[in-house]
């Protein structure tokens, strides 16, 4: 997965009870910035911040970001602020990977109204590869913006 930011679940909260961002199931929109109006989908994931009664860390998680999807596909067993995986036990700061996509990935996890409201306008005719990765590169740099501009 390229292009993707992690959002602790903690500035997740104070962006959404500060007006900074609307969340609609799995899509976070950003209301604030020079980049109000985009939508990002979230994907749930951890970042592992210390090793837990170990001394070397098998797994090389240490200092990374992973969704937990993927973890749980490994075995990796969630407690609330540690992931246990084999025999070795992490902290972890619980949030989520933000992905510069706009809604169009989401918009199949949606219901209803809100997925009608979600849905994007039509693709404009496909672009070359060097647009897309100028495309892909401003969007991200949109929400790197916008998290640097919020976080306080």
């Amino acid at each position: 997965m390229g292009g993707l930011l992690f959002v602790s679940q903690t500035i997740l909260d104070t962006w959404a009870t500060q007006g900074k961002v609307e969340l609609a199931g799995s899509v976070m929109t950003t209301v604030a910035g020079a980049s109000a109006g985009r939508s990002y989908r979230l994907v749930p994931a951890f970042r592992f911040l210390e090793l837990l009664g170990a001394d070397r860390d098998p797994h090389g998680l240490l200092h990374k970001v992973k969704a937990e999807a993927l973890l749980r596909e490994q075995g990796a067993e969630v407690l609330s602020d540690s992931v246990v995986l084999g025999d070795v036990a992490y902290r972890v700061e619980p949030g989520f990977l933000a992905e510069a996509d706009a809604l169009r990935a989401a918009a199949g996890s949606l219901d209803g109204p809100a997925r009608a409201a979600a849905r994007p306008p039509p693709a404009p005719p496909a672009a070359g590869p060097a647009e897309t990765s100028d495309t892909k590169r401003r969007e991200a740099e949109e929400l790197a913006r916008f998290l640097l501009e919020n976080l306080s």
